[in-house]
This record gives structure tokens, sequence and C-alpha cells, in this order.
């Protein structure tokens, strides 16, 4: 993938992490990821300060996760057209048991937990269904036993997340039909429809939803801030460079908000946002652009970008209350952090031959 020399006006700052050949300059919760170790090897697991501390490897590649904090488990969750949720036991490292998608189901790498941890919810494709999208509900207690499937109103469902009032799903609708017997090929391009949708989870009602600004921009990825607001990254499927936003911001109840680049000029080639993620307090966001190299802070209250930094083949990203940062990955084994306000990346880790997948939790 081709990459590109970025420009950044007045207010934009430009951060080149230095090597990152010492670990633990600052301290950091542990992380639980997907990971590549070499052509062929995947591993999924916790990492803490310089190693794996519950770790398992798979045959394929992985994608996010969730940590189950009641029942002390790490649960990944299989890429399409993966058909595996993993489940590892926080306590031993072990892999406890491996949860197969319904016959005629696949699922989409993504998932999220009720908020008493009884019922994980999953985003998948009905591929019996001619690649319908739909919401799997399974049961914890019950080794993870599928309840139902919800219909969620739309194709190419990804990533899911439960709003504070812990009744309602969010779902970033891609609508990018694909099938396993025709790869990666988009199959619908012309009746792409991408939303955001809200989703009763205990009836299944659509409650809402909300078209993306554009019907080739595939909205895929988001994170919710304890008070309700929902922060989306865009994946353009025409032309690019496209000069569309690709970062939006949504209340219940009105319309997708971009937020600005104000005046600065930067360009990404490949229009492409993998990960997405807000602080405790729903003041500022993070999203990567792993095709670009680029991290970007955005000011949630003034609506636009506050800086930029450049850390290669950028991965996933996810807020650490405890110590008050955002943690970064990436594909050469680095953690860094970020601060609002900071200059600069600072190195957190470094996981020698290691390469991070695009999504990053706590445990």
């Amino acid at each position: 993938m081709k990459r590109r020399d970025f420009l950044f006006a007045s207010g934009m700052l430009l951060a080149l992490p230095t090597p990152l050949w010492g670990r633990n300059s600052e301290r950091y919760s542990p992380v639980i990821s997907a990971a590549r170790l070499g052509k062929g090897e995947y591993r999924i697991g916790r990492w803490d300060q310089n190693h794996w501390t519950a770790a398992a490897d798979i045959g394929h590649r992985g994608h996010d996760s969730q940590f189950h904090r009641q029942r002390n488990e790490l649960l990944f969750f299989s890429r399409r057209p993966g058909r595996e949720i993993f489940i590892i036991d926080g306590a031993s490292g072990q892999l406890k048991r491996q949860v197969e998608a319904s016959e005629g189901y696949h699922y989409y790498g993504h998932g999220c937990l009720s908020a008493d941890g009884r019922y994980l919810y999953t985003t998948e494709n009905h591929v019996a269904g001619d690649g319908q999208g739909a919401i799997g509900v399974y049961d914890c207690v019950n080794d993870y036993a599928l309840v139902r499937h919800l219909d969620c109103a739309g194709i190419g469902p990804h990533q899911i997340a439960l709003m504070p009032d812990q009744q309602t799903l969010v779902v970033a609708m891609g609508s990018i039909k694909t099938l396993p017997d025709s790869g990666r090929v988009t199959l619908n391009f012309d009746a792409m429809a991408p939303a955001l949708h809200y989703i009763d989870r205990h009836s299944g009602i659509l409650l809402e939803a909300v078209p993306s600004p554009h019907q080739h921009l595939s909205l895929r990825h988001l994170d919710v801030s304890p008070t309700g607001t929902v922060v989306v990254g865009g994946q353009f499927q025409a032309e690019l460079p496209t000069p569309l936003p690709l970062v939006y911001q949504h209340r219940r109840g009105g319309e997708l908000q971009a937020l600005a680049l104000g005046d600065v000029p930067l360009v990404l080639d490949s229009s492409y946002v993998a990960s997405v993620s807000i602080d405790d307090q729903g003041k500022f966001a993070v999203t990567t652009c792993p095709r670009d190299d680029v991290v970007c802070l955005w000011n949630l209250a003034e609506g636009h970008l506050a800086s930029s930094y450049r850390l290669p083949d950028v991965a996933g990203t996810v807020y650490d209350a405890r110590h008050q940062q955002f943690i970064l990955s990436n594909g050469g084994g680095q953690l860094m952090g970020l601060r609002p306000g900071s200059p600069r990346l600072f190195a957190l880790d470094y996981a020698s031959g290691v390469h991070w997948d695009n999504h990053l939790r706590l445990a």
C-alpha cells in the first residue's frame, strides 16, 4: 500500500515516535489483542509489562475482543469469514472453549457484552440468507449457547457496542455484501446503504437508523462515550482519496456531525479508519489509520481535529482511564501512549516479533 507524506498547517502536531528498543518507559493497564507472530502464526491473549500473561495460538488471524470481567474470560472474535469465538481463561491462560457460529452464519470480528455479563452480542453475516446482517445473542452462563439471532435491518453489521442505557445496541452498518464463495468482492456496490443502527437488545426492534453521508462511505468502527455520544469512523469504497470527512459523532435523535479538519490540509490516501476510542470524560476521541501511518486526536466538544501523530502501521487504540492516556498498538510490536496536549507519543512497551492487529481492549 502506498504511503503518503502528510501536510500539516499551524496547530497540527506531527509526532514521530523514537525507536522503542527499551520497555516500560511509562506504566499502562494490561491489554488484550490479536496478533500475528510470523507467516501463518497467529496469537490471541493478554499482554502486560513485557510479556503474555494469558495467550493461545490459533490457526488464522483474529480481530476484536472483549474482557468478560464477571467470568474473568478473554473473548476473541474471528474475522470474516471466520466462524469461531475463542474463550481464554483469564486466570490460567488456557483456551477454555471455542464457540462455533450457527450453520449458515459467520462472524464479522466484533461483539459486546450486556452490562451484567449475562449475554454476548455478535455481528454476523447470514450467508444462507443471501448475506443479510444479523446479531447473534449468546448466553454466557450457559456455555455461550446461542439464544437467537436479531435482525439488524441491513447488510454488513460491523462493530457493535452497548449504549449507556444498557438496553440499546448501536451498530456500525458497513453495508458491504460479501459471501465466502466470492471472497472480498463487494456484491452490492450500487445498492450500498451504510448507517448507524440503534437496536433494542431485548425485542430486536430497530429504534433509529442514521444514514451515512455518502452511499459508499462504509461505517465500520465506533466507540461510545459515558454520556452516549457515538464516534464512528468510515472506510470509503469508491475512488480514493475522498474529500469527505471520515470521522463523525452522533447523539440520538440528531444527524451525523462531521469532525472537521479545520484549515489543516490532511490527506489520507486510503480513506480508511481502523479503530476508534473515546476517553472516560467524553472530551477526546482517537482514530487510527494504519494504511496511512496516522493517529488523529479529536476534540469532541469543539468538533475538530486537535492534533495528529505519525505512527508506522498504527493498529488499535483504547483509553486507559487508570493512567489517563490512550494506548496505541502497531504492526511493529510497539505499544505507545497518547495524552491530549502532549506534542509526542511516548513509549509504553515493545513486543519483539509481534504484529498487533487492529483492535485493543483493556483486561
